[in-house]
């Protein structure tokens, strides 16, 4: 039950329980994901929403790549120091879908 709805779900026993959150989101992403209210009550109010990304480019941290180097959050820099959110124009993929990085959360 998540949110007063019936949510089924497949699990192995012992299986780790971000497999299971990885399969549940695409289906049932606005019962899992904060909602507008949940968000406000822990982002104060009189703090704007400059940019709000559900998909980009994340650098490869583990493979060395540093935050600096990475396109993405340069740009997520750019919008912020300013306030200009045509300063986000990605030029790469988005790969934050967990299918890209199958060994997340066990490193």
């Amino acid at each position: 039950m998540v949110r007063g709805q019936t949510v089924a779900l497949a699990a192995e026993p012992g299986e780790d329980l971000v497999d299971v959150l990885r399969r549940l989101v695409p289906r049932h992403r606005e019962l899992l994901l904060a909602d507008e209210e949940e968000l406000r009550r822990r982002i104060r109010v009189d703090i704007p929403e400059v940019l709000r990304l559900d998909q980009w480019n994340h650098p490869d941290l583990a493979g060395g790549l540093r935050p600096s180097e990475s396109e993405t959050f340069r740009q997520i820099a750019d919008v912020l120091t300013p306030g200009d959110l045509g300063r986000y124009a990605p030029s790469l993929p988005p790969n934050t879908h967990w299918s890209n990085w199958p060994d997340s959360g066990s490193l």
